[in-house]
């Protein structure tokens, strides 16, 4: 707001602030906090008073509620407002769709594409298995069409193509998108766009509007801190990934317990994971999987399978990061990218398989520490006598017992444990007699 009003004073005593346009962008899923940044973004050039919005485009799909919240804040809009799908290889699917038909001027830049708003089942199956199902998918169906229908018609654009997009997913270039009337621009950059529009009228709720944006300057309008953590919690990718890692620290602090930061670090992930999960829709089945996937990491210690167990795990992993988004949201269509189930599924496994293999070394190997791992040590008579006396292991006193007498320095080889009380022997006493020895050489 002072930032706005700053603005407004600005334009005031200087007109030539008039020239200005806002920058806005949308790159990656959208979800409440880039419907938040796009909405309050409007509203406050509409109170800068600026020449133009440019709303930068590349995003898979995102959720329904703030797709239309996005929509409603365009259609509203006293100042002109420009879609821009940019840079090359960049898209306007699903979501993308609605957001750029909206706009009052739409533009994309050669090499990218628009379409396949087909809206995903709403229980991630076929419809067709079962009639409740049925007659819900027809309904989204049949009101998504006529919400596409809704913004063709007061933005004069195609209504065969945007219900094609929607019942067929059809996708389209650029080029073609021009040809069919769909967009009103294609432009290389920001700057040649800026070129092209300058002139061109719109008509908004406060009348018509002609565009001034030649050698406008560019104000490109920053996400506070609370739509970014919303925007950076609503990737599928993030949360995935922050759920994966939460429990992997809680499965190292059940192990070492006692070692503090990974139970931290892993209450903290998962709490993010769960406020994320709160913004985005969810398939609990793919949740449950990714769980499964750790309570079989864990049995692999107990019950060690020689890794058949973390091999179910990473399995369990990965079918839990494909289904864990395939939900009923219409305009969803975002999901866990491969690369990222791949890199997690890998890693966390590759870390299970090396701590179990540790644990088994540790298991064979001999026991180091307490009374248990005493027999074996060399010792040292620090008191002799007569058949006991104390000695020395490993830098602490024991009392011991031992045939016969021992002077003070001897180096004797503790044979057992018994009360606290060692039993021990001299080194040349605890081997086997020489015939013995060449007797087992001979035999070799």
């Amino acid at each position: 707001m002072v930032l706005s009003f700053l603005m407004i004073l600005l334009m005031a005593v200087f007109p030539a602030m008039g020239q200005q346009i806002h920058v806005i962008e949308l790159d990656g899923a959208v979800g409440p906090g880039s419907a938040n940044y796009i909405v309050s973004g409007i509203k406050e050039a509409e109170q800068a008073g600026v020449s133009a919005v440019v709303i930068v485009i590349d995003t898979p799909g995102g959720l329904l509620d703030s797709t239309r919240d996005i929509v409603k804040a365009e259609l509203g809009a006293n100042v002109p407002v420009i879609a821009y799908v940019t840079p090359a290889g960049a898209r306007a699917g699903s979501a993308g769709v609605f957001i750029t038909m909206a706009a009052h001027i739409a533009v994309m830049a050669p090499g990218t594409t628009i379409g396949a708003a087909h809206p995903v089942s709403a229980f991630g199956g076929d419809e067709s298995t079962d009639p409740d199902e049925t007659i819900m998918g027809e309904k989204v169906m049949n009101d998504t069409l006529s919400w596409a229908r809704a913004i063709a018609e007061q933005r004069d654009r195609p209504m065969d193509w945007s219900e094609d997009s929607v019942r067929d997913s059809k996708s389209i270039t650029s080029r073609e998108a021009l040809e069919a009337g769909i967009i009103d621009i294609v432009a290389d950059d920001l700057d040649d766009l800026l070129q092209q529009v300058h002139g061109m009228s719109v008509t908004t709720p406060s009348g018509t509007v002609v565009l001034d944006t030649a050698g406008a300057t560019q104000y490109a309008q920053e996400m506070v801190l609370e739509e970014k953590l919303l925007h950076f919690l609503g990737d599928p990718n993030v949360l995935y990934a922050l759920i994966a890692l939460g429990l992997l620290c809680l499965y190292v602090e059940f192990h070492n317990p006692g070692l503090v930061v990974p139970g931290v670090l892993g209450v903290a992930f998962l709490i993010a994971g769960g406020i994320g999960l709160s913004i985005v829709p969810f398939n609990i089945g793919g949740l449950l999987l990714v769980v499964l996937g750790f309570a079989l990491f864990a049995l692999e210690l107990w019950i060690p399978s020689y890794g058949a167990l973390t091999i179910g795990g990473i399995l369990s992993l990965v079918a839990g990061g494909i289904l864990m988004f395939n939900v009923e949201d219409p305009l969803f269509d975002v999901g866990v990218a491969y690369s990222t189930i791949a890199a997690v599924a890998l890693t966390v496994g590759g870390l299970v398989l090396a701590v179990g293999y540790l644990v088994i070394q540790a298991q064979r190997g001999r026991v180091a520490i307490g009374t248990e791992g005493l027999p074996g040590e060399t010792a040292t008579v620090t008191s002799g006598g007569e058949g006991e006396g104390w000695v020395m292991v490993d830098g602490a006193i024991w009392k011991a017992t031992w045939p016969g007498e021992l002077s003070k320095g001897t180096e004797v080889k503790v044979l057992g444990v018994e009360s606290l009380v060692l039993t021990v022997a001299p080194i040349e006493a605890s081997k086997p007699p020489l015939a013995s020895r060449k007797s087992l050489i001979e035999s070799e």
